[in-house]
């Protein structure tokens, strides 16, 4: 064998080794082969059972087929048919040709060159031989059970791993192998979970209780409570001017509570907000009470707007030397608002035996009387002579749950102290309201069963355990006890991720009352004010929250 020969052998083989086949490669090598397959047969097989070469070797295989290559004869060319057809009859596998061509490696590289120019027989007829017993190794090997790979095989490619390198991880067929490889199976699926709920559909619910039905047939009144958590009392009602006072005079309220008004005292005062000014042309009528964070600006704060009927209601809350904004004149009797508004009592209709006393707040406080919560301004106590009245703004959890234990293991529990205790000392139930931030339970979510629940604030189960516990110390949820069944009825939509309009929220927002308040609970000395119906309005803009409203029944004498 000429030195080119040998160049040629030892070339292929380590081209052999670099499995990056394309299309163009296999014809490119396919071409080239044929100029020396007559001369070297086991040359070809090797060569070409291979499923591919890297372009590395291209330049090299171009040359046997350029016109300067002493083996470049047109006429060889011609033999492309003949081999392609010898190839493919072989239908060798990877594990074979890879064995080949170690062998012919290790073989080329024993052999010593005696002479420049000439021919080496015995290495011809040793790659030929080596050709051969490859066929017949390929013959009387067991087929691969399907699914499954051979152990001598697999035992063969391990031992030439050290003179193969295998370039990537994709299988690529070469093209003996596309036309012979048994079908691969895909890979299994793994079953899919069960998905969680998606609720979004609102159920309709009856109305339980009709204001001026209740007015001409029993001559009791319906003292109505609205809560919203509206996000920022500044931006809100330059975006919403009227928003506040509509939603008052729709529902004829008697106190609004707001949550979330990011105010400190000096606002209140501030001539280039007006806020004072705003007050008494948007909310006439009512007296507004403030709950300011002092720990952190622009932060929490709520607020109480409550319609007055007589004197102005002392406050046990704020600093000395503060006065608390007080707005608009006070009606020296409800029957005037009654005529104005007529939307809670028909035209004509009077407050027969309802003690106006009964409708005013006895005391205002803006504080629990709990030095570690009392920075955020998270609460307003408003005492009637009926029941207490609370709003609430509670901490949320916050996005990677930093004040999860502060709210479920400090807060959750003082609070609900306080509650009890205020039920306990003033002898008259409790009602508390507002931004709860807890969806209780699956009715709550429109996606209960959501992974990322467990792990959000709001949905955590500490939150659900610490408001049930909550709840079993002798208080109701007004709306799930009034409207067991209700679905969709949220009261939160995330609108950076635009839920509101297909209703993807939850309900973070409640009306927690004392059993006694309920029609079905309590003695008949707390029977005089009975919860009668508690509902969303969805349709009411300007927060990512919507009002809530509570509608109390008031007895005559």
């Amino acid at each position: 064998m000429t030195i080119l020969s040998k160049r040629i052998t030892r070339s292929v083989a380590s081209a052999s080794a670099l499995l990056v086949p394309t299309p163009a490669c296999r014809s490119y090598l396919l071409c080239a082969s044929q100029a020396i397959a007559k001369k070297h047969p086991s040359f070809t097989f090797s060569l070409l059972n291979r499923s591919g070469i890297s372009p590395g070797c291209i330049s090299f295989i171009g040359s046997l087929t350029s016109s300067r290559s002493p083996h470049h004869r047109p006429g060889r060319i011609c033999a492309l048919s003949e081999t392609r057809t010898y190839i493919m009859s072989r239908r060798s596998s990877r594990a074979a040709a890879v064995v080949a061509s170690a062998k012919i490696r290790e073989a080329n590289d024993d052999e010593k060159i005696e002479s420049p120019m000439e021919e080496d027989d015995s290495t011809t007829k040793s790659l030929e031989s080596t050709a051969k017993n490859t066929e017949v190794t390929k013959k009387t090997m067991p087929k691969k059970a399907k699914g499954g790979a051979d152990p001598a095989e697999s035992h063969e490619e391990h031992d030439t791993q050290k003179v193969t390198k295998k370039k990537s991880t994709t299988k690529r067929m070469s093209l003996d192998d596309t036309s012979t490889s048994e079908p691969i199976n895909p890979p299994k699926k793994k079953a899919k979970a069960p998905d969680h709920q998606r609720w979004t559909e609102r159920t309709p619910l009856t109305k339980l209780w009709d204001p001026q039905i209740a007015m001409q047939d029993t001559g009791s009144y319906t003292f109505t409570v609205v809560s919203w958590n509206i996000a920022g009392l500044r931006t809100f009602i330059k975006k919403n001017p009227d928003a506040i006072s509509n939603l008052a005079s729709r529902y004829d309220a008697d106190v609004i509570c707001l949550q979330e008004t990011k105010l400190q005292e000096e606002h209140l005062d501030d001539p280039k907000l007006k806020l004072k000014e705003y007050f008494d042309e948007k909310l006439n009528g009512y007296e507004c009470h403030f709950s300011c964070s002092v720990v952190k600006k622009g932060y929490s704060g709520t607020a109480m707007f409550i319609r007055k009927y007589g004197d102005k209601v002392d406050e046990n809350g704020p600093k000395k030397g503060k006065k608390q904004a007080t707005l608009g004149a006070f009606f020296a009797t409800k029957t005037e608002h009654i005529k104005e508004t007529k939307s809670k009592h028909n035209e004509g209709d009077k407050l027969v035996n309802i003690p106006i006393t009964n409708l005013r707040p006895v005391t205002v406080s803006k504080h629990l009387g709990i030095p570690a919560h009392d920075g955020e301004g998270r609460t307003i106590t408003a005492e009637f002579p009926l029941f207490y009245l609370t709003n609430v703004y509670v901490p949320n959890s916050g996005q990677n749950l930093d004040r999860l234990s502060y709210r479920t293991e400090y807060w959750d529990k003082d609070f609900v102290t306080k509650m009890r205790q205020l039920e306990k000392d003033g002898s008259k139930p409790i009602i508390w309201l507002g931004d709860l931030n807890v969806a209780y339970d699956e009715k709550d979510t429109w996606n209960e069963g959501a992974k990322h629940l467990n792990k959000s604030a709001g949905t955590t189960p500490e939150e659900r355990a610490s408001f049930a516990e909550q709840l079993s110390a002798g208080f109701v949820d007004a709306f799930r006890y009034l409207h067991p069944d209700g679905r969709g009825h949220y009261s939160y939509w995330s609108q950076r991720a635009g839920n509101r309009e297909p209703n993807k929220g939850l309900r973070l927002d409640y009306f927690v009352c004392s059993k006694g308040l309920m029609s079905e609970g309590g003695t008949k000395t707390l029977k005089k004010a009975i919860v009668r119906d508690s509902y969303m309005v969805h349709d009411q803009l300007g927060s990512d929250h919507c009002p809530i409203v509570l509608e109390i029944e008031i007895k005559r004498d």
